[in-house]
């Protein structure tokens, strides 16, 4: 076997630099593709942690608003019976003082006609 030349031994050199740069730059992009992934999924689940943590609130802020609801319509109810009770009430006031009228007028009468 012939003995390798100078130009021979740097090529060769050359070519096993290369395929060293090769391999190395493989598992570099590897290693990178998989912390791009993680830290992808690390923001994903990020992202679902603050969607969850936003309808958790939004459902807090409708249940409230639906106990608010209840709270004014049972209120209304009640301020409308009041208002019938009241109603009643001023009528039957009326009619006393209608009638407590007539009772002084009968008195006034009788007290007047006494004393002729």
């Amino acid at each position: 076997m012939t003995p390798l030349t100078f130009e021979q031994l740097v090529a060769l050199g050359s070519l096993a630099v290369a395929v060293v740069t090769v391999a190395l730059t493989i598992r570099r992009d590897k290693t990178t593709e998989r912390e791009r992934h993680a830290t992808d999924e690390e923001r994903h689940a990020a992202r679902v942690a603050e969607q969850q943590v936003m309808t958790d609130k939004l459902d807090s802020i409708a249940d409230m608003s639906k106990e608010t609801r209840d709270t004014v319509r049972e209120m209304s109810k009640q301020l409308s019976e009041h208002s019938r009770e009241l109603a009643r009430i001023e009528t039957r006031i009326e009619e006393h003082d209608r009638r407590l009228s007539a009772i002084e007028s009968r008195c006034d009468l009788h007290r007047t006609a006494g004393t002729d």
